[in-house]
This record gives C-alpha cells, sequence and structure tokens, in this order.
C-alpha cells in the first residue's frame, strides 16, 4: 500500500511540475496570424519605415522620430510574441532560422537606439563637423532592409516550390 501511495505521489508531483513548466501563449496566437504578421512587417511595415528614413527623416523633429521609436518597438514585441509561439508550438522561428531571427530582432533594436540617440540630442558629426545623423540611420535602417529582404526572399522561394 505504501507503494502505490509513493507512486500515486510522485506521478501527481510529476503532473504539476509538467503543468507549470509548459508555456501557455495567448489564444489570439496561431501560424496564420503570425505569418500575416510577418508579411505586414515585411511588406508594407518597412515600406513606410523606408520612406521615413530615406525621405522624410529630420533630427529637429522629434514626434517623427519618437513614432518610429515606437513602431519599431512594437512590431519587435509583437514578433516576438509569435516568434516564442512558433518556436513552442511548431519548432520554427518567425525569420527562417535562429539566426536570421535574432539578427532582424537586433537590427530593430540598433535601428531603435540610434534613433533614440538623436531624439537625445547626440550630435553625429560629418566631417565637416555639421551634426548630420542621416547617414548613421540610414546605415542602421539599409542593415535591417537587407536582412528582411533576405527573409523575404527565402518567402518567395518556399511559396514557389509549395
Amino acid at each position: 500500500m505504501r507503494d502505490v501511495l509513493r507512486v500515486t505521489v510522485a506521478t501527481i508531483l510529476a503532473v504539476c511540475a509538467t503543468s507549470a513548466a509548459a508555456k501557455t501563449h495567448p489564444s489570439y496566437l496561431t501560424g496564420n496570424y503570425c505569418d500575416t504578421l510577418v508579411e505586414q512587417f515585411v511588406d508594407s511595415g518597412m515600406r513606410s519605415l523606408g520612406k521615413y528614413v530615406n525621405e522624410n527623416f529630420n533630427p529637429q523633429y522629434r514626434g517623427g522620430i519618437r513614432n518610429t521609436i515606437n513602431f519599431l518597438n512594437q512590431r519587435s514585441d509583437w514578433l516576438g510574441e509569435c516568434d516564442a509561439y512558433l518556436s513552442d508550438t511548431a519548432s520554427t522561428r518567425i525569420f527562417h532560422d535562429e539566426e536570421n531571427t535574432k539578427a532582424i530582432f537586433a537590427a530593430m533594436q540598433a535601428l531603435a537606439k540610434e534613433l533614440q540617440l538623436v531624439r537625445d540630442g547626440v550630435e553625429f558629426p560629418d566631417e565637416t563637423g555639421v551634426n548630420n545623423p542621416k547617414p548613421f540611420i540610414k546605415n542602421r535602417f539599409d542593415t535591417l532592409a537587407e536582412l528582411v529582404d533576405q527573409h523575404h526572399t527565402r518567402m518567395l522561394m518556399k511559396k514557389q516550390f509549395q
């Protein structure tokens, strides 16, 4: 009887430990939702970000910089949530694989950080000594755009062979 009781208690503890360690995700997270989120970021999100950096970026307008930082942080949070979901449920990553996913998230954070430095008033002198943060911001954006473009190319090739 004691052995049966020990086995029962051990089984209950094992089940409880497994349940506590299991990761839960919000019910709205699905593979389709995450695919749509990535497509939106890769398509219209990057196009909008590119237009801002290449045409509308002005260090004097702190509101536009704040909005862009918020956009990057929000998308990073959303995509990170999907990445965790896909990693836990489908053993995949949001941007092809772990290396590319980490690189894209790092590039998003680097651009947001650089924009925050501009917003905080840090000066970026050019060769003549004039404050010109645009090349630094453009460089960060170009890195992100190249990584996202590589992911987009993989997505298109994957769809072509399905």
